[in-house]
């Protein structure tokens, strides 16, 4: 026994496998755990803001116009019109009194009547004719205002000379009184007192817009009740733009309709707004297309979703792949050295007892043969290269060199193997993959099944070769029928089980079953479990001498 610790101390020492699949594990699987996620998530949101920006680019927004009832403010402006032009004649007939008790010998007369009426800035009375164009000019407010003349003079003139029109107001036919407003000029309001007299007004524009201004304000805010009626937008502006009455929040657009108010004394708008209704709508095609690329791109994500976490499975299967393969290699190696030493040092004194660790010896080369036939051809199947290679053989002979393998390692498990059938016709089959097929259906029952009987069946039906392997052990889960057979996976995958193995035999099995052209599969059964191999068996010529393989 001191001698068998050793040997497996030296198994140990040069195979510290322990360490190494941890370290490949940690190392493989936690990657993979996090980048499914991460991709998923971008491609999720890549998407949403696809969508999101395709929605924003359909969406469009019309603004429609709504003719309004405007037959109170049309009555309005007309009669604020006729108010206006009423307060012009009001205002006219003041400057009318105020030129009819002009004295130019009473100043102080004229400029406190004058400075009762808004806007007066300077009374001036000129005389056609006079030699210098000078006149008398009286102040009623400001400083160094415009001097008007009914002809210019080349001295005597002080201020800034505003030339009149002499011959509107002195021409045949002229009006009595009137205004003067040309481009360039201040306004003036003038009467004409003899054919050869008359009196100027310099009028403040915007002393007298500003009271009229204010006078609307107070005085036609009762006659705009009937504008607010019809909720606006409606506005009454000044010359500035000030609105000085108003109904409804004026939008920032052009006024649909403008109705100016202009007399002597200003000029007013009022401006109105139609009533508009926003409608949103969708651009078909550009919603089409954005939706249809964020599908894609959702669809997408899902799909690298699944592909990464069945990489991410794969990659984790691998490794716990590696993990077994390692501890599957490691117990025939340690038999196998283990009972080389001992067969070694029992030659001489026990040569059976050497025998028998010869035996084992062998018969652990061949578990650790079929171990390694697995992964090649696992290998093989993974780089698309495995193939069949079918030559005449007698699948009896294939089977009985199979079981013959097996035969101490069942006598020691108390299983006891009973072949019926026993094909001993010549067929074309691949006898390699034939073997293995059995080898790996052995195996399993090798691993699984505790005792009892394992019948082996074969038979030739209609040119194929029906092969059933069945056991009395405890059956396979209706659920894992299929997932038995797939790569690394075993019912239950840890290492530590109590039944080692690669998880591989079965798919195996099954890959090499299709490579010949036919199908293995598991076959209900009341007990135990009951694989059922079916694959083409054309009838071979006679053969001199057959082999196993």
């Amino acid at each position: 026994m001191e001698n068998e610790s050793e040997s497996e101390r030296f198994v140990r020492g040069h195979f510290p496998l322990s360490t190494f699949t941890f370290t490949v594990t940690s190392t493989v699987t936690m990657p993979f755990s996090l980048r499914p996620h991460i991709t998923f998530l971008l491609l999720l949101s890549l998407a949403a803001i696809l969508f999101a920006g395709g929605l924003r680019l359909a969406r469009q927004r019309e603004s429609v116009r709504l003719d309004r009832d405007r037959t109170s403010l049309r009555h309005f402006a007309g009669d604020l019109q006729v108010e206006l032009e009423r307060l012009e004649a009001l205002y006219e007939d003041h400057l009318t009194a105020l030129f009819r008790s002009y004295k130019t010998d009473r100043t102080f007369d004229v400029q406190r009547d004058a400075d009762a009426i808004v806007g007066v800035m300077q009374v001036s009375f000129l005389t056609r004719g006079a030699a210098n164009g000078a006149g008398d000019h009286v102040q009623i407010y400001g400083q160094h205002l415009p001097t008007p003349v009914l002809k210019m003079a080349r001295s005597g003139l002080t201020g800034t000379p505003v030339l009149l029109p002499e011959d509107r107001i002195f021409g045949p036919g002229a009006p009595t009184h009137g205004w003067i407003d040309e481009p360039g000029k201040p306004l003036f309001f003038w009467n004409r007192r003899t054919s050869k007299q008359v009196v100027v007004f310099l009028i403040d524009r915007a002393a007298l817009q500003a009271a009229v201004d204010h006078w609307l304000e107070s005085s036609a805010a009762d006659s705009f009740e009937q504008v607010r009626a019809g909720r606006g937008p409606d506005q009454l502006r000044g010359e500035s733009g000030h609105p000085l009455l108003a109904e409804g929040r004026a939008p920032d657009l052009r006024a649909d309709l403008v109705l100016p108010l202009r007399t002597w004394l200003g000029s007013w708008e009022l401006v109105s707004w139609d009533r508009r209704e926003t409608h949103v709508h969708y651009d078909t095609a550009t919603l089409v297309a954005s939706s249809v690329l964020a599908l894609f791109v959702a669809s997408l994500s899902v799909l690298i979703y699944s592909q990464q976490r069945r990489a991410a499975a794969l990659a984790a299967q691998r490794v716990s792949f590696v993990n077994r393969v390692s501890h599957e290699l490691r117990t025939p190696l340690t038999n196998i050295l283990l009972n080389l030493d001992l067969a070694t040092e029992a030659l001489d004194d026990a040569p059976r007892d050497a025998t028998r660790r010869l035996d084992l010896v062998q018969e652990e080369a061949r578990r650790l043969g079929r171990l390694i036939d697995n992964v090649l051809t696992f290998s093989r199947q993974e780089q698309g290269k495995l193939r069949a290679e079918p030559r005449a053989c007698v699948p009896a002979s294939v089977i009985a060199a199979t079981v013959e393998q097996f035969a101490p390692s069942f006598a020691r498990r108390s299983l006891e193997v009973h072949c019926t059938g026993n094909v001993a016709t010549p067929c074309l089959l691949d006898a390699d993959a034939l073997a293995q097929i059995v080898g790996n259906l052995l195996s399993n029952v090798e691993k699984y099944v505790p005792g009892g009987v394992v019948e082996i069946g074969s038979a030739l039906e209609n040119g194929s070769l029906i092969l059933r392997v069945c056991d009395q052990g405890p059956g396979i889960p209706p659920e894992a029928v299929e997932r038995i057979f797939r790569p690394f996976e075993r019912l239950d995958s840890r290492v530590n089980e109590g039944a080692s193995g690669t998880g591989l035999g079965l798919a195996i099995a099954r890959d090499l079953a299709e490579t010949m052209g036919g199908t293995l599969r598991l076959a209900p059964s009341e007990q135990g479990a009951v694989f059922e191999l079916r694959v083409p068996a054309p009838p071979a010529p006679p053969l001199t001498s057959v082999s196993a393989a």
